[in-house]
């Protein structure tokens, strides 16, 4: 059973829910709950800024970017003039 909690809204996040209430055909709780999930994985769990590129490559590509980063891990002739 969900527990009841008061709590004030500016009156910009009361129009923002709302019109997010209609566009999702959801409760004004739902979006709230959502969001607080949302927002409590990105404080409590940070990422890498990797994952901001995650599933973005197809698996050719990525087999490939792959490929390049063994390779450069295994050639390491550095030519540096001093």
């Amino acid at each position: 059973m969900k527990q009841v909690v008061n709590f004030r809204l500016s009156h910009q996040a009361i129009t923002a829910l709302s019109m997010l209430e209609d566009k999702m055909h959801t409760s004004k709780t739902a979006i709230i709950e959502e969001a607080l999930q949302l927002y409590a994985k990105k404080v409590l769990f940070p990422r890498g800024e990797i994952f901001d590129f995650a599933g973005i490559l197809n698996d050719e590509e990525a087999d490939l970017l792959l490929k390049n980063i063994q390779s450069s891990k295994v050639n390491k002739d550095i030519d540096i003039d001093l």
